[in-house]
């Protein structure tokens, strides 16, 4: 059962008329928090020794977030329709951009219902009665207006894997991260295209066997200037890439390559000399193996 403030019960039980609005909170995994109202009036609640809680009227709109109780752990999962004004920001940057971007990623979205004395009125009871409050999952559809999310009930957060990290052979870390601690820029080299190029092999005196192999090639000049590509395979006399390239380099055509890694023990430490922070766990028996 909800809970609400016993002016808000009271209210309830002994008015035949009463105002509502609904209200929405937007934070946004950066910390910004966002507050909207269906609502044609700015609804206002004061927070005792806090800011006031402004929900803004007339800004975007949001169609969803029902009240649903039930009794287990089923994940409550709801499709929600936001419609917004071509002026309308969130996070300083417009809506179609902000929901492209990415920054609703890891948001989280409450719908509260506000009891107020009158349209634009006092909040009674100075507090909302939260309905709804979930994760965004995904963003299924956006366009120049509107968009439409899916959301689901905290509940949603018991379904990551626990524990983070699973026992494997390979390295968990991704090459060049924080916890790798391998810097990119020192595991490059620069070079040019050598005689005969193709759109799959890159002719280059400096290569070596295996060095680059899973690494990423840039192109700094020529048709391909910053186009990357994963490399294949690299030997002594060349590069062969993972993808064609767009457009038949030309010789002479410079270039970046960065090594790679298959994230296996023995490449962690002839490549880079790195075992010191391998995250790998090669030696853990295969689950079919029984231990007597």
């Amino acid at each position: 059962m909800k809970s609400a403030p016993s002016t808000v019960i009271s209210a309830l039980a002994n008015n035949r008329e009463l105002t509502f609005a609904d209200c929405f909170t937007i934070t946004l995994a950066d910390s910004t928090v966002a507050r909207y109202t269906n609502a044609q009036y700015t609804v206002t609640i004061p927070v005792s020794g806090g800011p006031l809680l402004v929900y803004v009227a007339g800004d975007i709109l949001i169609d969803g977030l029902k009240l649903k109780q039930t009794c287990g752990i089923d994940i409550d999962e709801q499709s929600i329709d936001i419609s917004f004004k071509p002026t309308s920001t969130i996070a300083g940057l417009s809506w179609p951009i902000a929901v492209r971007e990415g920054r609703f990623d890891g948001a989280t979205i409450e719908r509260a219902r506000a009891v107020l004395t009158a349209p634009g009125g006092t909040v009674i009871g100075n507090a909302a009665v939260v309905s709804f409050h979930g994760l965004v999952a995904t963003v299924d559809n956006i366009g120049r207006l509107s968009c439409k999310m899916t959301v689901k009930s905290m509940l949603n957060k018991l379904a990551v894997d626990m524990p983070r990290d699973i026992w494997q052979p390979n390295c968990l870390n991704t090459l060049y991260d924080g916890l790798c601690t391998m810097v990119k820029s020192a595991n490059g080299a620069s070079g040019t295209v050598g005689t005969s190029p193709t759109l799959t092999f890159i002719p280059w005196s400096g290569s070596a066997t295996d060095t680059y192999d899973q690494g990423t090639i840039t192109f700094e000049s020529g048709a391909n200037v910053g186009v990357s590509r994963t490399v294949r395979q690299s030997t002594t006399s060349g590069l062969t890439l993972s993808r064609p390239l767009d457009y038949l380099p030309a010789v002479g055509d410079s270039f970046v390559v960065y090594k790679g890694c298959d994230k296996t023990m023995a490449t962690c430490q002839s490549r880079f000399s790195n075992l010191a922070n391998f995250r790998g766990f090669p030696f853990v028996p295969p689950p079919e193996l029984s231990m007597y």
